[in-house]
C-alpha cells in the first residue's frame, strides 16, 4: 500500500480555506459572464449619440462642399458673362437677363449697363454682371467693370 502524505490525509486549515475559494470565485465568474441588460443599454445610447453626431457633420460638411462648388461656378460664370459683354464693339446702356443653357440650367444672369454719373463719364460705361444659383438665391455674385463706351479698332 501506497503512503500518502500527511497534508493530505488530514487537511489543514490552509488547505479547505484555499479550496472553498476556489469553488466560491468558479460560481461567483460563472454568475458573471456577459453584460447586464443596464451596461448594453448605457452602451447603445453611448453608441446613438456618437453616430448621431458623426452622421450630422458628414451631412454638414457634404452642404458646405456643395455651397461652395456652386459659388465658384458662380465666380467663373460671372467672368465668362462678363468677358461676353466686355468684347462688344459698342455698349448701349440697359439691362438683359437669361439663363446660362443646358450646360448649367440652375444658373441665371443680369447684365445691367448704365452711364456713370460724374464729370467726363458720358463716355464711360458701368457693367454689372449678376449671376445668381436658383438654390442660393441669397447668395449672387456680382461682377463690375468700368470701360470706355466704344471701343477703337
Amino acid at each position: 500500500m501506497e503512503e500518502k502524505e500527511p497534508s493530505t490525509l488530514y487537511p489543514g486549515p490552509s488547505t479547505l480555506f484555499a479550496s472553498r475559494h476556489a469553488t466560491r470565485d468558479t460560481l461567483h465568474a460563472s454568475s458573471q459572464r456577459g453584460f447586464t441588460l443596464l451596461e448594453v443599454m448605457i452602451a447603445m445610447a453611448i453608441l446613438a449619440i456618437v453616430l448621431v453626431t458623426v452622421f450630422h457633420s458628414q451631412s454638414q460638411s457634404i452642404a458646405m462642399a456643395n455651397e461652395s462648388r456652386a459659388m465658384t461656378t458662380l465666380a467663373l460664370l460671372a467672368q465668362s458673362r462678363m468677358a461676353e459683354v466686355e468684347g462688344q464693339q459698342s455698349l448701349s446702356t440697359g439691362q438683359t437677363s437669361g439663363k446660362f443653357g443646358d450646360d448649367f440650367p440652375d444658373y441665371s444672369w443680369t447684365a445691367s449697363i448704365t452711364q456713370p454719373q460724374g464729370p467726363g463719364s458720358r463716355f464711360l460705361r458701368k457693367i454689372e454682371i449678376t449671376v445668381v444659383h436658383d438654390y442660393y438665391l441669397k447668395r449672387p455674385y456680382k461682377v463690375i467693370l468700368y470701360r470706355p463706351a466704344t471701343m477703337k479698332q
